[in-house]
Formats: C-alpha cells, sequence, structure tokens
C-alpha cells in the first residue's frame, strides 16, 4: 500500500514536471490526492509558492469538511481548494487532482464559439474522448466545484471556461497524462488546420 509521503513526493516530482513543459506557471495551477493513510482528509498544494519549489513539507492536510489541519506547514492552501474538495466528495474513485493553466487548452477556454473539436487519433481519443468546456464559475468558488464535479461523470478532464483545465485520475502519471494529452491534441488540431481542408474525424470514435 502506498503510504501519503510517497504520494507527496510524486506530487511534488509531478509538478516539477509540468512546470518545466510550462503546463502549470509560477502561480497557476494547484494539485491534490485522496490521502492513503485516512481517506476523512486530503493533502493539497500551498497559495503563492512557485510551482517548481514546492516540497512535499508545504503540503496542507484538509478534512472532507474543508477544515485545514495544522501540519508541518503554516502557509495556506491554494485558493481553490473548495473545487478540489467537492471533487473528492463526488466520488471516492477521484484520487488525484490536477487543475493547470496549460497552454493551448486554456486559450480554447477563452474563445466565445469555439469549433468542434472531433476525435482525430487513436491514441488521443483514449486519453480525451470529449472536449468538455464547463461554464463559468467564479475561482474558488463553492459553484465551481459543483460545476466541475457535475461533469466529471462525463469525462475524467474537462476544460474550465476563461481558467484552465482539471484532470482527475488514480495517479499523478495518470492524471498528467490526461492533461498532457489534451495539449497534444489542441496541437494537432491546430497543425492540421494549417494545412487547410475539413479535417476527417477518426472512425473508431463514431
Amino acid at each position: 500500500m502506498t503510504s501519503d509521503q510517497e504520494i507527496k513526493v510524486e506530487l511534488c516530482q509531478t509538478m516539477k514536471e509540468l512546470y518545466t513543459e510550462r503546463i502549470l506557471t509560477d502561480i497557476g495551477g494547484n494539485l491534490s490526492f485522496r490521502s492513503e493513510d485516512d481517506d476523512k482528509f486530503f493533502w493539497i498544494t500551498p497559495s503563492g509558492l512557485q510551482k517548481n519549489i514546492v516540497e512535499p513539507k508545504h503540503l496542507i492536510k484538509m478534512s472532507m469538511d474543508g477544515e485545514v489541519i495544522s501540519e508541518e506547514t503554516e502557509m495556506n492552501p491554494s485558493v481553490e481548494w473548495p473545487m478540489h474538495l467537492r471533487i473528492f466528495q463526488e466520488d471516492e474513485d477521484f484520487k488525484v487532482i490536477i487543475h493547470s493553466h496549460a497552454p493551448l487548452a486554456t486559450s480554447v477556454s477563452v474563445l466565445k464559439d469555439p469549433p468542434e473539436f472531433p476525435p482525430l487519433t487513436a491514441e488521443l481519443g483514449f486519453l480525451v474522448p470529449e472536449i468538455i468546456i464547463v461554464p463559468y464559475e467564479q475561482s474558488g468558488s463553492e459553484e465551481l466545484g459543483e460545476a466541475v464535479a457535475d461533469k466529471l461523470w462525463d469525462s475524467s478532464i474537462l476544460i474550465l471556461e476563461n481558467h484552465g483545465v482539471v484532470a482527475v485520475g488514480e495517479t499523478f502519471r495518470e492524471a498528467a497524462t490526461k492533461t498532457r494529452g489534451m495539449e497534444e491534441y489542441f496541437r494537432l488540431y491546430l497543425n492540421a488546420r494549417q494545412f487547410g481542408g475539413e479535417l476527417r474525424k477518426f472512425p473508431g470514435f463514431d
């Protein structure tokens, strides 16, 4: 059985990787996981700390009632903790959460009338079977958490209107792979559009 300490290390490593890939920004994005030691709690990244220097000692323990549990750090939890909390409350199978400001997906999030995004390849269709954009709710609000938790039944990775991306999974590797997969999808979409003509949908997802 994996311990919380081991998952903390995995979280920090994932955060550094995604920061290097510019999927996380200096202050944009947050990660969390449901405690393996006691599922009445979850751990989340702090507010205001640059993403590439977050260490296990900086993570903040919270109860499933939204209470901060005093631990090693005196830092505040990410302002998005209500969204993370609501996702964990929605289903016990949601083990980890990655909220990022991935540049291409976030660019799509600000389009007033986004185009249709069809499945293009088998691999990307498996990672991101459908592009779902959650209507805007204020960052850090309970309403945002409700909107995201509801749509996670349709897809385990979502775009948040005028905001960013949320991905859930059983491990940080899984959630990070989905996040990268969405960025790869939009890179392929943009590259294909440069050649002109109509996109051919991948038939395996019709």
